[in-house]
């Protein structure tokens, strides 16, 4: 007997086949958990797409349909699209609904029950997914900032402006099924911008630019008056000049400075309106001349955008559901404004205006045509995707088109 234990003791045969034994578990649970996560995956698929269904319709009957109405149907349709080739079991789901904002939040969780994972003590993976819709109508504001310089009449740039203009409008209008859902002002700029005289008596213009013409005996000066006003506007006093700040009357560094048109064929501002024919009629009146400004066409396209005066048409930017836009156009680096400025300083002037809309919660997609500071527009722009070089007056209409159908898509918001 003692022989026998001690050739026990000492045999080692068989240790492999105990040491594979004693790792195979934690290789089988590993293994597991690759197999359980893509079924926990594959659940996840199916609960994002139903809380996204669920949302969706939530916000399309939430008009007619009570709350608690909306959230017995959210939940059947959760279940039944987990139900459809799914092992996984609805734990649990939220509908919140937010009736002023207009929106619905769907939220839902689930458990996977492993297979394989559990020897391992994984018994099971969560799975959890969130969508927001929203119902009513979604609205636009968008401010078309086109320069209008003389520039522009070169390379065919005025010409392909004006058709892709005329085809972004046709765009906005067919996707407009309500009235007023979509919104836009055009502003024309060069050096000023020009407004019709109808505005002649705003309070919050001032009429104290002066010009002098003639020369020796025959020289004089001049001062603009509501008489001989055109509608031309120039450069607010700085820092007004970058800002829709208030024009507050008798605060003269506030007002808006009325002025001699240096281009009298300038086309007036077509405020915020969704009569298609007006807007089309503004595009078709641009005329190439002047020298470049762009400070003075963001300052304006932002105006426009805004509650308010000198051009009151705007929503408040916190107003539901409501997106406002601004494409800033231009061909040319910036050459004159009413304060002698340099290119540099006017350039700075211009990056101001722009981080001034975008503060203002303005999305701003930017385009240099041909020429121009690219890295200043490059800056304009509230993204990089949203900022275009165009080499070819031509590339204008697919660049307008692509522009909006980005702006009128309508998707999830979350």
């Amino acid at each position: 007997m003692m022989s026998l234990l001690s050739r026990f003791r000492t045999d080692r045969s068989g240790n492999v086949a105990m040491m594979f034994g004693f790792a195979a578990v934690p290789l089988i649970g590993l293994a597991g958990i690759v197999v359980d996560y893509g079924r926990a995956t594959s659940v996840r698929t199916t609960l994002n797409a139903a809380v996204d269904s669920a949302a969706l319709m939530v916000a399309r009957e939430a008009s007619r349909l009570t709350d608690s109405q909306l959230k017995t149907r959210a939940e059947a349709l959760i279940r039944a699209n987990l139900a459809g080739g799914s092992t996984a079991t609805l734990d649990g789901y939220t509908v919140t609904i937010d009736r002023a904002a207009r929106t619905v939040n769907v939220s839902a969780n689930s458990t996977v029950e492993t297979s394989v994972a559990r020897v391992i003590g994984f018994d099971s993976i969560p799975v959890a997914s969130t969508a927001q819709a929203a119902w009513g109508t979604n609205t636009i504001e968008l401010a078309l900032v086109l320069d209008n310089t003389g520039s522009m009449a070169s390379s065919n740039k005025m010409t392909e402006l004006k058709k892709a203009s005329l085809d972004l409008l046709k765009i906005m209008k067919d996707a407009s099924t309500a009235t007023d859902q979509i919104r836009i002002s055009i502003v024309p700029f060069a050096t000023q911008v020009r407004l019709p005289t109808s505005y002649k008596d705003a309070p919050w213009l001032r009429y104290d630019q002066t010009r002098t013409t003639g020369s020796g005996g025959n020289r004089k000066t001049e001062t603009i008056s509501k008489a001989t006003w055109q509608g031309c506007i120039s450069d607010r006093d700085k820092p007004n000049d970058v800002s829709d700040a208030s024009a507050v009357a008798g605060a003269t560094a506030t007002l808006y400075p009325a002025d001699f048109c240096a281009q009298s064929t300038l086309t007036p501002i077509r405020p915020l309106t969704s009569d298609w024919t007006a807007l089309e009629s503004t595009v078709n009146a641009m005329t190439p001349v002047g020298n470049t400004n762009v400070t003075i066409g963001a300052a304006w396209g932002m105006a426009s955008l805004s509650q308010g005066a000198p051009l009151p048409e705007a929503a408040a930017a916190t107003t539901p559901r409501l997106t406002k836009y601004m494409i800033l156009l231009t061909d040319g680096d910036n050459t004159q404004n009413r304060f002698g400025d340099g290119q540099t300083t006017m350039d700075q002037r211009t990056a101001a205006a722009c981080a001034s809309a975008k503060t203002a919660g303005i999305k701003i997609y930017s385009i240099r045509v041909i020429n121009g500071n690219s890295s200043l527009l490059r800056g304009c722009a509230s993204e990089t995707s949203m900022f275009y070089e165009v080499s070819n007056a031509s590339q204008l209409g697919p660049i307008f088109q692509q522009i909006a159908r980005e702006i009128s898509q309508i998707r999830l918001t979350m």
